[in-house]
């Protein structure tokens, strides 16, 4: 997906480069003048047996709560509940074998902010959301991003987002999934 916006002599593409099923949180530390993205556990709403992070270069590490060991997600065949959004309806995580992924159905792309096309910044902005058994986004949560801008962009443009949603057994089901995106300027010829 990507979305071309003209001003003078630039041209401005968003793109969404994944979508990924899955929970996705970068706090950045300072290290001698460079930012570094350290893993840190996404919380969810709800409560659930089981803690989530995603650690740039491994993917995404489920462990249960109180335990210390962290387990890739590839290696859990059952569904793993990670949160709820009311006692009926738990959040799933996915990728999973037992889960299908949500499927977009409506993605408005985001207004690339004016401000930082004026000043020829790009930018990048990884979040988090719930897709609910409806297909809705709920809970949009920024884990890092470029500037508060592209932030504000990206979670606006998120809120209007619909999916089909996944489902577990033939039955649709609320899963986490993270999105990182890009704005990025071109020139013109």
């Amino acid at each position: 997906m990507s979305l071309t916006l003209r001003s003078g002599l630039a041209f401005a593409v968003f793109c969404a480069s994944g979508l990924s099923p899955q929970a996705s949180v970068f706090p950045q530390q300072e290290s001698g003048g460079a930012i570094e993205t350290q893993p840190a556990v996404l919380t969810v709403p709800g409560s659930a047996d089981f803690e989530v992070k995603r650690v740039p270069g491994k993917g995404l590490l489920v462990r249960r709560k109180g335990t210390l060991e962290w387990t890739p997600n590839s290696k859990f065949s059952e569904p793993i509940a990670v949160g709820a959004l009311d006692a009926d309806h738990k959040i799933y995580l996915v990728p999973s074998k037992a889960i299908r992924p949500p499927k977009a159905r409506h993605q408005p792309d985001p207004i690339f902010p004016d401000s930082e096309r004026k000043s020829g910044k790009e930018g990048r902005v990884y979040l988090h959301f719930v897709v609910d058994d409806q297909g809705a986004v709920h809970f949009p949560t920024v884990d890092e991003a470029s500037s508060p801008e592209f932030a504000q962009s990206a979670v606006e443009a998120v809120k209007k987002w619909m999916f089909k949603p996944a489902q577990l057994n033939g039955q649709p089901v609320a899963v986490l999934i993270t999105v990182d995106l890009s704005f990025k300027l071109y020139k013109s010829f």
